[in-house]
């Protein structure tokens, strides 16, 4: 057998030996080995889906969100005329077939109630383009790290909230929202 071969041999039977000695360590020492512990701090009700907190009756939070322009907007301002706020992102299908619904309302309710668009997961970009594609001219805004929602105890999208002059929220719609919801929640805005 040549030189170049046994040296190669030898070489392979060293690393095999170092390999299965290093798989056989771990066998023996379990606990050097890291283990992970997830937690989440939202608490699931016992059938384990998370759920959006009732806020009717709870003030608006005072958070900073972005404009799809990079300006950052406090929720204070939205505040002095009743507003709805939908909370929305671009791959959620139920907001996909709820946002010409909201436009279509922003257009007929427009002296009346501030229609808002809070997206929680989208660049500005997309959130305007895909606005835009759905016929959305009521003002976008971002909550790119997730306080707006957070405060609010937002778990899933999308959300439809219906808010007084006052910064009161009055009530809410979790899920799609039909155009009759929507008609609901205007009207008691107006009352």
């Amino acid at each position: 057998m040549p030189a170049r071969t046994r040296i190669a041999k030898q070489v392979a039977i060293a690393f095999g030996i170092i390999f299965f000695g290093i798989i056989i360590a771990r066998a023996i020492a379990p606990e050097a080995t890291p283990s992970y512990n997830l937690s989440n701090s939202v608490v699931l009700p016992s059938d384990g889906i998370a759920t959006n907190t009732k806020l009717a009756g709870q003030q608006l939070p005072k958070v900073e969100l972005k404009t799809v322009t990079g300006e950052k907007i406090s929720t204070q301002t939205l505040t002095g005329a009743p507003i709805i706020i939908n909370i929305w992102y671009s791959t959620c299908e139920p907001c996909r077939r709820e946002l010409p619904v909201l436009a279509s309302a922003a257009a007929q309710y427009l002296d009346q109630v501030r229609f808002v668009g809070v997206n929680i997961k989208d660049s500005a970009s997309v959130a305007k383009e895909f606005a835009a594609e759905y016929g959305v001219k009521f003002e976008l805004l971002l909550d790119t790290n997730g306080s707006f929602i957070s405060e609010l105890g937002i778990a899933t999208a999308p959300v439809t909230l219906a808010i007084n002059a006052q910064g009161v929220i009055i009530d809410q719609v979790a899920g799609e929202i039909s155009a009759g919801e929507l008609d609901e929640l205007v009207k008691k805005l107006l009352k």
